[in-house]
């Protein structure tokens, strides 16, 4: 496992729907059910914040771990937004998507 394999399999997954939310105004059920899709089940089988875990581990000895720590933390806030993001809350949903930009950004920028 790589750390572009770690931006590639989550990083660019997670952030794919928040990038395109609209800048203003209301965000479409449609969105809102996508962006559920990239957040909490990334896979068939798990969550996006479950997925980085376990392809990060396999990463973390050969890491400072600071960055990985920052999109950790970036993903619990995400997971505890789960109910208001699926009740489409607007502040949430935008919180949510922010946070998922960031982390993308985060990892991008481990890469170098």
């Amino acid at each position: 496992m790589s750390l572009s394999a770690l931006v590639h399999d989550v990083g660019k997954y997670v952030a794919r729907t928040a990038r395109n939310l609209p800048a203003e105004g209301e965000v479409p059920r449609v969105l809102i059910d996508m962006l559920c899709r990239d957040l909490y089940a990334l896979t068939e089988t798990q969550r996006a914040s479950e997925r980085f875990d376990e392809l990060a581990l396999e990463l973390e000895p050969a890491l400072d771990g600071l960055e990985l720590d920052a999109c950790r933390e970036r993903f619990a806030e995400i997971d505890a937004l789960e109910a208001r993001v699926r009740d489409g809350d607007l502040v949430a949903v935008r919180r949510a998507a922010a946070l998922a930009l960031e982390i993308e950004t985060e990892l991008r920028g481990a890469l170098g």
